[in-house]
């Protein structure tokens, strides 16, 4: 009798540590599944939306996984969603900024930031990391230096600190804007 006890004591152990096991493997599977379809949504390359002439630059650095905010001349983007438009002149309407037209924040896009804030910090915490507060800026050459001051405080603001912009990577030749580089006389 005491070892038929024993031996249902033992299976019953055994059964209780298998599905602890199994409860314990299936979340960790879960939270590894979470971290990796949040970190892949939104894994594309930049888009260069049209209607936006990058700059040129010969700087050989890579850019990162990071937000990207494109300003071109029809308005303001983030991750191919259109965060407003812009007035003529390339400028945000006062409508859409704290303190009207000499503000510097602009709400649509704080509200945007915010909320993409909060995500890369789920996923920071989720995967072990800290929220860096990297913003990639795909600006327009002709982008106007208040309308790139705006956007840059609104990022400020809610809580990104490190900034980039991008360029297209080549000399003024490859860009196809000259026909020929122009040639340069050192004089004697």
């Amino acid at each position: 009798m005491k070892r038929l006890r024993a031996k249902r004591k033992a299976k019953r152990q055994h059964d209780e540590g298998k599905n602890s096991l199994t409860l314990n493997s299936m979340m960790d599977m879960m939270t590894i599944i979470l971290v990796f379809l949040l970190k892949s949504y939104g894994e594309e390359t930049f888009v260069i939306l049209p209607n936006t002439d990058v700059p040129i630059s010969v700087a050989e650095t890579l850019p990162e996984d990071m937000t990207v905010i494109t300003v071109n001349k029809e308005g303001i983007f983030m991750i191919r969603e259109r965060i407003l438009d812009l007035e003529e002149g390339g400028r945000v309407s006062g409508n859409f900024k704290k303190g009207g037209e000499s503000g510097l924040i602009i709400e649509p896009l704080e509200a945007k930031l915010r909320q993409e804030v909060e995500k890369q910090k789920s996923i920071a915490m989720a995967s072990g990391k800290t929220f860096e507060g990297d913003l990639t800026i795909i600006a327009d050459q002709q982008t106007n230096y208040r309308l790139l001051v705006e956007v840059m405080q609104t990022a400020i603001g809610t809580e990104f600190k490190r900034f980039r912009f991008a360029v297209i990577k080549g000399g003024m030749q490859e860009s196809g804007r000259y026909a020929a580089a122009p040639d340069y006389v050192i004089p004697n």
